[in-house]
């Protein structure tokens, strides 16, 4: 409640719950009623959420090395899906026989070292996954000529980070 009342201020906030941080259906009926989606990353996460009624655009499907089988499941669920690689969009595209959903989310990786370190991950630039500055372009534009209106910026910059001073 004390997150969702700190972002107030932007209207159609949703906060998406990471389902493999605590996969368990009445933790998920909980934060569904606080308003709350899911972010999924498997088929089981995916079918989880669809059980506890957390459907559509309160799906945020990220997912990386993923079966054509969860990317249409997670396409037949409505999800919001996020692409961690400019070499997905081809591999969805061929999935979705070429009908990219209205709306989707890109993963950037800015790259470059922040200024603190705790030794777990702290430099984007040592991430395996997100895209280039150059690449989340290119895949907007792409993904815009064929179809997509509406669009999600999905980065992961820190891990196990305990304090606001990292973030530049």
């Amino acid at each position: 409640r004390a997150l969702k009342a700190a972002f107030s201020w932007n209207p159609g906030y949703r906060e998406y719950f990471a389902v493999k941080a605590t996969p368990t259906p009445a933790i998920l009926k909980i934060l569904k009623e606080e308003g709350c989606g899911c972010d999924c990353s498997s088929d089981t996460e995916l079918l989880m959420s669809e059980k506890c009624g957390i459907i559509g655009e309160n799906i945020m499907f990220s997912s990386n090395e993923t079966p054509a089988e969860e990317y249409q499941l997670a396409h037949k669920l409505g999800a919001i899906i996020n692409l961690d690689d400019i070499t997905h969009i081809p591999f969805l595209e061929k999935i979705l026989d070429g009908k990219f959903p209205e709306t989707m989310s890109l993963r950037y990786n800015p790259g470059g070292v922040f200024q603190m370190s705790n030794g777990i991950m702290d430099n984007p630039g040592d991430a395996k996954y997100g895209m280039t500055e150059e690449q989340i372009i290119e895949a907007y534009k792409y993904l815009k000529s064929k179809g997509v209106k509406t669009f999600g910026l999905h980065a992961f910059l820190v891990s196990n980070t305990v304090s606001n001073d990292y973030y530049p």
